[in-house]
């Protein structure tokens, strides 16, 4: 199966999170909207109910409700009972006046239902206070709760029960929500009478928005997508080109470069580090060639001369001094020995680093390497024991080539000093030759370098014993450098950790 692209990945992530925050959004949009419309519903409920009971002149009184709410008012006894409107009214309307109510309905001149011809005891308040307490004709309407006397007028009823305590809710079913107010009259008996609203418009408003939002959660993902899709594809685009630019360079061009992304962003940065990691190749590449071309000029050289040698002697046997040809053969093959054995040393620097490492007294190397017969005098200075952590034969060979290196160039006599400061151990090799050109103190270190003045291999040198002792000093987590010498030559300064502090 194929490998999914960047884009393709890209897209189906930030789709997949899209869709997860809309989802849950829209549960979240549509659980604020049910708790939104059903408290709505509730508070419109609780205010009919506060209307219907609104004080007037003290104790509650029944007032006018407006006939157009989509509410139904039902009354309930002390046992949650639900009683019948006229029932209600008996209720209520019990005090020391009897009023016969007008069996004429004032909005549709229909007759009342006949329960509410017979009498009820009320006290009639308000402007009536001042009339006749005898029996009074009050026209009913059921609808509103208005009452009007024989003079056309509204007419105020005191209820007489009192609120206790808050409204409350009722449950009457799912399809209403329901509130209602208890009512205690002076004996201690209770009634409740409550509103209910309807809700189908509440149930309506939410189905509309639960398929809105299932229609838009597709609509904004599928949007989402695209968008996302063509946003990094030109985002890609860049890359794709420096891909395939990168593709075309090989070993044959390997000079050619990236371009650059005029904008200061990631595109920049990456075409900048790519063109670097290709410079780094491109002079790798050349010197590896180089190294390859040296090494095969060098490897030649005492084969050439020996192969001369001997096809000169074997030309004229008669007249060959062939034990002064041997010698001549043999140097040409001792050098090539140490060249070969040289360039195996830098190949394994190269491919394994410092290898096995453990303890090692760099001051017994010294001494020993000090004491190896040279034709300059060597002195040696050791205050005190030094010991690193390393490769003993590497390190051996690293501060041999150093005291060769000096013992070849000096005049005279040669200066090894090795001491420590802080957590580091210092070796400093001194001569009185002629010493480094201050431009060519980091050139010695390059392989197969060797300065005008000893060019000569007769002299013992492959051009890589300085190399191959750098290789070894920064395989150790140390270093090493050339600069003048308080003897007048040349001062080659090799430091090497003597803590565990490289990862060796």
């Amino acid at each position: 199966m194929n490998r999914l692209g960047l884009r393709t990945r890209l897209t189906l992530f930030v789709t997949a999170g899209f869709v997860t925050m809309l989802t849950v959004a829209s549960i979240f949009t549509l659980k604020v909207a049910e708790k939104e419309l059903l408290a709505s519903t509730r508070s419109t409920a609780e205010g009919v109910l506060t209307d219907y009971l609104q004080a007037e002149n003290g104790p509650p009184t029944a007032a006018v409700v407006d006939p157009t709410e989509a509410t139904r008012f039902f009354y309930l006894d002390d046992n949650g009972v639900e009683l019948s409107e006229d029932d209600f009214l008996r209720l209520m309307f019990n005090s020391d006046n009897t009023v016969i109510f007008s069996a004429q309905d004032p909005q549709t001149g229909e007759p009342f239902d006949p329960t509410l011809l017979e009498p009820f005891e009320v006290v009639i308040s308000g402007d009536l206070n001042s009339l006749d307490t005898e029996t009074q004709v009050l026209v009913f309407d059921p609808q509103t709760g208005t009452y009007i006397d024989s003079a056309g007028e509204e007419v105020i009823l005191d209820l007489g029960p009192t609120p206790n305590g808050t409204s409350f809710a009722v449950d009457l079913g799912t399809e209403v929500v329901a509130v209602a107010q208890t009512l205690e009259f002076p004996d201690g008996s209770t009634v409740a009478i409550g509103v209910s609203s309807p809700l189908g418009p509440v149930k309506n408003s939410l189905r509309t928005l639960r398929q809105l939002l299932i229609l838009a959660v597709p609509l904004l993902s599928a949007t989402t997508a695209l968008i996302t899709w063509l946003a990094t594809t030109k985002a890609l685009a860049p890359v794709q080109a420096l891909t395939s630019q990168a593709r075309a360079i090989t070993a044959d061009n390997i000079g050619n470069r990236l371009p650059v992304h005029p904008a200061q962003d990631e595109i920049h940065d990456l075409a900048v580090t790519m063109n670097a990691m290709l410079e780094r190749l491109d002079s790798a590449q050349r010197q590896q060639r180089q190294f390859v071309s040296d090494a095969s000029h060098e490897l030649r050289s005492p084969v050439a001369a020996s192969r001369v040698q001997l096809e000169v002697a074997n030309a004229n046997p008669d007249q060959t001094d062939w034990s002064a040809t041997a010698e001549v053969v043999l140097a040409e093959q001792e050098h090539l020995s140490k060249l070969i054995d040289d360039l195996l040393a830098l190949t394994r620097l190269d491919e394994k680093g410092a290898g096995v490492v453990g303890d090692v007294d760099l001051d017994d190397i010294v001494e020993t390497e000090a004491s190896r017969p040279r034709s300059a005098a060597v002195s040696v200075s050791i205050p005190e024991p030094v010991r690193v952590i390393g490769n003993f034969i590497l390190l051996t060979s690293a501060i041999r080539n150093l005291v060769d290196n000096a013992g070849r160039h000096a005049s005279e006599r040669v200066e090894i000093t090795l001491t420590i400061q802080a957590d580091r151990a210092i070796l400093y090799v001194d001569d009185d030759g002629p010493g480094v050109p201050p431009e060519d103190r980091e050139r010695i270190f390059d392989r197969f370098t060797r300065l005008d003045e000893a060019r000569d291999r007769t002299s013992g040198g492959t051009g890589l014993g300085l190399a191959i002792t750098r290789e070894v000093a920064r395989a150790h987590g140390g270093d090493v450098t050339a600069s003048s010498s308080p003897l007048g030559g040349a001062r080659f300064t090799l430091r090497l950790p003597r803590k565990n502090s490289t990862g060796l």
